[in-house]
């Protein structure tokens, strides 16, 4: 092979390797209706999107979105059909199935009641006789005392009709996180009517969740948590949460 030839052939080489190091690697999670945290409704897919998004992305990876109802996106995800789910809290059920990432956020799951009521507790003892308002495939902490039937909770496919049987007196409460509480009961009229009780169920860590199905998963573990740690140390997560804080993510 001529001088010429060789420099041809080395030259196209180096133009793949170049172009192979362009090209991003591709996860796919699954995602839910989670407003203000998360929805296709939003700027960006919502603002824990966008750091799930950009934490990656700071580490060469690139995150699609496929929005589900949050059991069938768990359980997908759960079988390897995507890479992980974003975001839950622990659970040493969950824990059997899922690698989890460093905190994303630490939220505070309240219970909403109607204005007025005599609804109070200090212990979960205290719930005990009450019909606690929750959503299919939510883990609010206390399903251990929901196992053993110290407390019931009355899950339904969505978290809409929750509200709308607590303002009818069906419930005496519900679970939800604060600031997602908050949002709806503006969202869906019940202003002045339902409101959070000032003493909160608990304050949970609310990580990423990568598939013990995925080959790959320590290493998606591992970039993510490095990410996450230049998105604080740059200041970029505290400017993400400004924004929130701000509105600036409330529309798409």
């Amino acid at each position: 092979m001529d001088l010429i030839k060789y420099a041809k052939v080395v030259t196209i080489g180096l133009g793949f390797l170049f172009s192979a190091a362009l090209v991003a690697e591709t996860i796919t999670f699954a995602n839910g209706e989670w407003a203000p945290y998360m929805s296709p409704k939003l700027k960006e897919s919502g603002y824990v999107s966008d750091i799930v998004v950009q934490a990656y992305k700071l580490e060469g990876i690139d995150v699609k979105w496929v929005f589900l109802p949050w059991k069938r996106g768990f359980e997908d995800a759960k079988s390897g059909k995507f890479q992980g789910t974003a975001i839950w809290g622990y659970s040493e059920e969950r824990a059997k199935d899922f690698h989890y990432t460093d905190t994303v956020l630490n939220l505070e799951t309240a219970f909403f009641i109607r204005k007025g009521s005599n609804f109070s507790w200090n212990t979960i003892d205290d719930l005990a006789g009450k019909t606690i308002g929750g959503v299919i495939g939510y883990a609010y902490g206390i399903e251990d005392a929901e196992k053993a039937g110290t407390v019931q909770v009355s899950r339904i496919g969505k978290p809409e009709g929750n509200y709308k049987k607590l303002a009818a007196g069906r419930l005496d409460a519900l679970l939800e996180d604060t600031q997602v509480g908050l949002k709806s009961v503006h969202d869906l009229g019940y202003d002045g009517q339902i409101v959070a009780y000032s003493k909160p169920l608990k304050s949970r860590q609310y990580s990423v969740i990568i598939s013990k199905q995925v080959p790959n998963a320590a290493h998606l573990i591992e970039a993510f948590n490095k990410g996450l740690k230049k998105l604080q140390d740059s200041g970029r997560f505290s400017a993400i949460i400004k924004a929130a804080r701000e509105g600036e993510y409330d529309q798409p």
